[in-house]
């Protein structure tokens, strides 16, 4: 690279030439430029991908819905208003119709201030949004996207709402993050029409959207979706039903397994910290603040319940959530205290763990980073993802994953599936069955084979 030349700054035209070409051909063949041109060629894969196996019709969205104003809710309200799609949006009370439309305004100030769109253009968008906190006008809609409380029972009464006023084809989708789509649209008249929709927060930053089909879902459907989510400009990805769908069951395991560390002793920061060294965006302590600690909480639960003992939660994970009542960042406070966004340890939740204990930074990585790998491999092996391509692609926009590492599954690879079943396998015999290796990997590194063939 540039550092065999001596005095940079004083090479001539030809010399600094030279230099160019040779740090561009040393970056060329590290690792992580083939880690990045490979997940390049996943997202040109999946802009042609279109969900199903045939040419299926596709609904034609002329106008679209939204029931629910929180941070969901409004940032796919913004969503849609931005591709000029009329949209209009049902909440419970007024002031939530200000709240949503603060939300609005505050990502087309974002957009202004880049210079991507005059006041004249977004005057015009935000035109194309309108409200109401009753059922009035929304019976044209050709497709509602639910984002209320995550309630079996409050979404199903209200999907019966919709089938009432709705046309026959109209699309019924659901923003849930975990709840079943087959259970949730089970009493439904037509349940061909309901898909999930998973959006990430925030919607105006995070490029993935997790398509869920249930049993029942139509082709026409997905399809329909899934040409909305790239005309919104995101990446979709179709997954199976499953508890956590495809990202949360694989980030979960990692959150708890973080808190059973800061349980069994070590130092919370100092594991948030060390994954952010290993590239992640932010640690595992810190995304649960900034997502919530309810709302992570609440997902850890339905994940434990539909996988039993390999996803207990941590006891002390409760205690944090239910008796100290933290709630994250939003109410200033979680893992850490947010003063003017300045992020502090809570001596709260560090005074929960009376004795102290420091574990290797390997065990920290490995424990971490392990049970994702093994979740996602028994994901690939159910088939609730295409391939491990578009799973490491789900992962890496879905969560952050470092791209010069390649993805979840490149990352195994590239660790050697037999040391990874070896390293799982002794922490199984350590820490427990969660541990335990999948099928699949145990037959991959039986047959010497990767996710990734060469």
């Amino acid at each position: 690279m540039i550092k065999h030349f001596k005095n940079i700054q004083n090479l001539g035209l030809y010399e600094a030439l030279e230099a160019e070409t040779q740090s561009f051909a040393d970056l060329t063949l590290t690792k992580e430029s083939k880690h990045l041109i490979e997940l390049f060629f996943t997202s040109e894969a999946l802009k042609h991908d279109k969900g199903v196996n045939n040419d299926t019709e596709v609904k034609k969205i002329k106008r679209a819905s939204v029931f629910g104003g929180g941070t969901m809710g409004s940032g796919i309200l913004w969503l849609f208003s931005k591709i000029d799609l009329p949209v209009r949006l049902k909440v419970r009370r007024s002031e939530q119709i200000a709240d949503a439309m603060s939300v609005v305004n505050k990502n087309y100030m974002a957009i202004k201030k880049r210079r991507r769109l005059t006041q004249r253009e977004i005057d015009l968008k935000i035109d194309r949004v309108s409200a109401d906190t009753e059922m009035r006008g929304f019976e044209k809609s050709d497709i509602a996207v639910e984002a209320i409380v995550e309630d079996v029972a409050a979404k199903q009464s209200l999907y019966a709402t919709l089938e009432e006023q709705f046309d026959e084809d109209a699309i019924i989708a659901t923003n849930t993050s975990s709840l079943s789509i087959t259970a949730l649209g089970a009493s439904m008249t037509h349940p061909e029409r309901f898909v999930g929709m998973h959006f990430f927060n925030p919607v105006n930053r995070m490029p993935l959207v997790e398509v869920i089909r249930g049993k029942k879902t139509s082709d026409k459907t997905v399809a329909t979706v899934i040409g909305l989510a790239k005309k919104a400009g995101k990446t979709p990805i179709v997954v199976g039903d499953c508890p956590g769908f495809l990202v949360n069951r694989l980030l979960i395991p990692y959150i708890v397994e973080a808190v059973h560390l800061f349980e069994e002793g070590e130092d919370f920061n100092k594991i948030d910290n060390l994954l952010l060294e290993f590239g992640m965006p932010m640690g595992p302590f810190r995304l649960v603040d900034e997502v919530g600690l309810d709302v992570g909480y609440k997902v850890a639960k339905v994940l434990e319940e539909g996988y039993g003992e390999r996803m207990r939660t941590s006891p002390i994970f409760e205690r944090i959530y239910s008796d100290l009542g933290l709630l994250g960042k939003k109410k200033g406070a979680g893992f850490y205290t947010y003063v003017k966004n300045v992020a502090k340890v809570n001596q709260k939740v560090v005074g929960l763990v009376k004795t102290p204990h420091t574990f290797t930074n390997e065990e920290i990585i490995d424990r971490t980073l392990l049970i994702m790998v093994n979740e996602a491999s028994r994901a690939l092996e159910e088939g609730i993802v295409k391939n491990a391509r578009y799973l490491d692609m789900a992962m890496v926009m879905g969560t952050g994953f470092p791209p010069f590492r390649g993805g979840l599954l490149s990352y195994a690879d590239e660790r050697g599936i037999k040391s990874v079943v070896a390293r799982l396998q002794s922490l199984d015999h350590a820490y427990g069955e969660r541990f335990a290796p999948s099928d699949l990997l145990v037959k991959m590194a039986k047959n010497g084979t990767r996710f990734y063939e060469e």
